[in-house]
Parts: C-alpha cells; structure tokens; sequence
C-alpha cells in the first residue's frame, strides 16, 4: 500500500515540476536523429574519427582568388592625365641631341596635360594618358631612330594621381599607395602603409574594385598565395578587426564565449580553454561540436547530409567519445572554427540524482502522512 502512495507521489512531483532541471539535451537525445515518434532530425551526427578530422581540415573559405583572378598582367599601370612622368634618353656617342662630353644622358621631366599629352624634345607632343610607361617608351624610341645616335629611352613614373590604391581601418598609415609599374600584390598595399595594428589572425581583409567586394582572412594569404592578388589602380582596401571565438556550454568548468588566441585552435586546446570536463557532472561519451557546415564537406561525412537540410550550409553534430583513448589524439588535429558551439552532455547517473533530489519532499512527506494515519489509526 506504501510503494502506491510513494509512487503516485513521484507522479504528482513530476507533473508540478514538468521535467528534471538540466542544462541541456542528454547525449542519447543528441543521437536520436530518427525518433521513433516525430519526423527525422534536421541535422547530421558524426563520430569524430581520421577521415572526419581529414575532411573537415581540407576546409577553406572563398578567398580572393575566387573573385579576382587577376595578375601583374592585367594590371598594369597606365599613365593618367596630371601624372609626373621622367623620361630619361640615352644615346651611344658624345655631341649628341641629348649627350655631350660630360655625359650621354638627359633627364626630362614632364607633366601629362589636360589633352593626356606630353612633350618630348625633337619629338613634339604624343599622347601618353592610356598607355603603359613601356608603350610610351616604345614610341619615344622610334621617332628619336633618325634624329639621335641609337637611342635607348627610359619612362619613369615620377608620381601618380590615378594609378593609386586607397588603404584604411586598422592600419599603420592608411592613405593612398602609389601602384609602381612592377605591380602591387595586396600584402605589398599592406606593407607600404606600415600593416596591420592588430595580430593578423584577428585581421581581416576587405578589397573593393568597382561595384564588387570579397574579403578574406589576412593570414589566408600567406597559406594561400594564390589569394594575395594583384591590385589595380582605384582598388579600396580596408583592414577590419574580426575577433574569432567559440561557445561552450554544458558540463563543463566554464561556460563561455571564447575568444581565439592564435590562428589555429583544436578541440583539445578549446577544451582546456573551457577549464576541462566538470568530473562530478560531464558524460565523457558525449562531447558534441555544433557547426554548420558546407554541403560539399557535409556530403563526404555522412549519406543523410542532403536529405537532413537542403541548402548550402548544413547543421552537423559531431561527437567525441573520451573513453575511447584515441580521440585524445583526434583532438589534437580536429581545429574549431569561428561561432563554433561546444556542449559537454550531463552523465545519466546525475540526470538520475536530480531526480531523486526531486522527488525526495514528496515522498518524505508520504512516509510522514501514513505513518502519523497508522499511529493514530491504533
């Protein structure tokens, strides 16, 4: 008669208290992903092993090279109206147009006008705005072949008003940089302005060439030097701070967001961040890292990827069983990315000791009850 008032007491204390407190899903709710009651889960759960850790390290975000696939070749600076060009003329032999005895080269610097002319001495006026230094060169050459002794020309750009990239944000003297005729790759704007004031893996790089913009991480460029492209006169760069962090939550020492301290972080180093498991709470087997993924990388980790979410990015679970030794040494190559969510999943054994800390007022207070009815019953 007892056991039927103690159980229809723990009935009564569930129902006022709805559900056993906890700070999250259990790991066997996260693995549930096809519920026998309820539609399937519209994420993907992944066990962490060498091929998921090889996959998800070949990740790489669209760089520039994905925007401007553009090299020295097809940046080339040409001259503008108001540029300051210098243009040196050698000749072979003293007594010359523009040698003597002293020396075999005159130095002329000009002004390209209004008209995008300049003016060259026994050649008269040519047309300069459009055209590269070496056309320039070329045509200088060819009309001095009858007037000069062989005649070998060299054009400078002196200064520049148009071929000049626009740099600014985080940057040691943000300004426009002058485009040289060898070309300018977008580490070498960086560079001329005095660099980044912040660390380069919190640096983030925003380059605009007409009406289209990209960005990527400054460090992306020196893993990929296929992204630091060449820039072209009128490209705006800004150098932004782009903090990165993770979230972690659940059984663990610290629940926080935090914040990358170096370019790369692994899980094992993101963990220990985190203070570690909380050893009187954390289930060990359910170490679970909510990320969303591109759909190219989803597909190569589980057959569900294109039915769990359609579209570019999708939710995947993945989990990490640290009573298996070996995944001590996946968390050492497994890396985290930016918004990153880490849950360390509650042990059952302690779902089971709230729930007893529940119930426990309920049946005291029934044990209480029958055993003053029983005495006074006599």
């Amino acid at each position: 008669m007892m056991l039927r008032w103690i159980a229809l007491a723990c009935v009564a204390a569930l129902a006022g208290c709805g559900a056993v407190p906890s700070s999250g899903p259990s790991a066997n709710v996260i693995m549930d992903t096809q519920p026998e009651n309820g539609p399937p889960a519209s994420y993907v759960v992944v066990d962490i092993n060498e091929h998921v850790a090889n996959v998800t390290g070949q990740y790489r975000a669209k760089g520039f090279s994905s925007f401007y696939r553009v090299d020295f070749g097809d940046a080339q600076v040409r001259l503008a109206i108001g540029d300051q060009i210098t243009v040196n003329i050698f000749e072979a032999g003293a007594d010359g147009l523009f040698s003597s005895e002293n020396s075999k080269a005159t130095s002329i610097t000009s002004v390209i006008d209004n008209d995008g002319q300049v003016f060259v001495p026994y050649v008269g006026t040519m047309q300069a705005a459009g055209r590269t230094p070496k056309s320039l060169r070329v045509s200088i050459e060819e009309a001095l072949q009858d007037k000069a002794i062989q005649p070998q020309v060299q054009v400078l750009v002196a200064n520049s008003v148009v071929n000049t990239v626009t740099i600014l944000g985080e940057v040691g003297s943000g300004g426009k940089v002058p485009v040289p005729v060898s070309g300018f790759r977008v580490l070498d704007v960086i560079a001329a302005a005095g660099g980044s004031k912040i660390p380069t893996f919190q640096t983030r790089i925003i380059l605009r060439r007409g009406s289209k913009v990209a960005s990527a991480d400054m460090e992306d460029l020196f893993d990929n030097p296929e992204d630091n492209v060449a820039v072209q006169p009128g490209d705006t760069i800004l150098l932004a701070a782009a903090p990165r962090s993770y979230t972690v939550y659940g059984a663990t020492t610290t629940k926080s967001e935090i914040p990358f301290e170096a370019r790369r972080v692994t899980l094992a180093e993101g963990l220990a961040k985190a203070g570690g498991l909380n050893d009187l709470q954390a289930d060990a087997r359910g170490i679970f890292l909510f990320r969303f993924e591109p759909d190219s990388i989803a597909k190569q980790l589980s057959d569900r990827a294109s039915v769990a979410h359609a579209g570019t990015m999708v939710p995947v679970v993945y989990r990490l069983n640290l009573k298996d030794p070996k995944s001590f040494f996946l968390m050492q190559t497994f890396e985290l990315r930016d918004e990153d969510l880490l849950y360390v999943s509650t042990h059952p054994s302690v779902e089971f000791n709230k729930f007893l800390t529940i119930i426990e007022p309920a049946v005291q207070q029934v044990i209480t009850g029958l055993t003053l009815s029983t005495r006074f019953g006599r």
